[in-house]
């Protein structure tokens, strides 16, 4: 069953963990997500936060028929099929860590 509140805070966590709209490229930032959800659960959504950076940046892409731009938007159609429970600004930063990497 969706639980709203905990996806909002997951989605900001990855917003938070990779900078988006507060740094000119992506990053780990550890201390902004810790800073950013209730302190029971920072250490469990810090986990899910690198796990999903992680499985994003893992994302296949057919570098012969799509260039960058067109593989950032693979990955994050990826990511929203695999995580629908995350919001679009969440997706826009995880494909925002993807391209920033591939390029």
């Amino acid at each position: 069953m969706e639980n709203p509140v905990e996806d909002r805070v997951l989605s900001e966590a990855v917003i938070a963990y990779l900078g988006k709209g507060r740094s000119p490229f992506p990053r780990s930032d550890d201390e902004a997500v810790l800073a950013s959800v209730p302190e029971a659960d920072a250490a469990a959504i810090l986990e899910k936060v690198r796990a999903l950076v992680e499985e994003c940046l893992g994302i296949r892409i057919d570098w012969s028929t799509h260039d960058l731009s067109q593989g950032g938007d693979e990955a994050k159609r990826e990511m929203a099929a695999r995580y629908p429970e995350l919001s679009d600004d969440a997706l826009v930063a995880l494909r925002w860590a993807f391209t920033y990497n591939w390029r």
